[in-house]
């Protein structure tokens, strides 16, 4: 919210929708002008991530969504996978590792565990949820990880914000 208050351009798509709409220019031969929409922007916002498996010409267009806006505007994206589980998701883990590479270099990551706030009236009815075996429960309120890349403070080095889980071992989440 405080990008749109200072006057920053932003955009949001799940990732399906982006995929989507980009295959579908494509198919209209106006991939290029449609393009803008995601490289113009000062914020991209990209939402979950990791719901869906990418085939290859997918993964193919987040990455050139992602290397159009290298170093150029911001990418924020929301996930709950782990960045490990990333090649699986891309079905390839070269596209994988090559996109992970641009979106952790000058990003800030937030790792945020815990139980979802989607699910807090359903627990105070006496409906548990129960994690996964592999994920520890903790006190806090939400659950994921947020990368927020911004080049615009890269030179300040503000480094990482996690919970402790090292980055490689923890599913994203990524938020404004």
């Amino acid at each position: 919210m405080q990008a749109l208050r200072s006057g920053m351009t932003v955009y949001y798509a799940s990732l399906a929708h982006l995929i989507a709409d980009l295959k579908r220019a494509a198919q209209q031969g106006k991939l290029e002008r449609r393009w803008r929409v995601y490289t113009r922007p000062d914020v991209l916002i990209i939402d979950e991530v990791g719901y869906m498996q990418l085939d290859r010409a997918s993964a193919e267009l987040l990455f050139r969504v992602i290397c159009s806006r290298y170093e150029k505007g911001s990418i924020i994206l929301t996930s709950n996978k782990y960045f490990s589980d990333w090649g699986e998701l891309m079905n390839d883990t070269v596209i994988a590792t090559a996109i992970l590479d641009r979106l952790l270099h000058h990003a800030h990551i937030i790792n945020i565990r815990g139980e979802s706030y989607r699910l807090k009236d359903r627990l105070k009815g006496g409906v548990r949820v129960v994690p996964p075996a592999d994920i520890p429960v903790l006190d806090s309120p939400a659950q994921g990880k947020a990368i927020i890349k911004n080049p615009a403070i890269r030179d300040r080095r503000l480094g990482q914000f996690s919970t402790g889980d090292s980055v490689k071992n923890s599913p994203a989440l990524t938020y404004i």
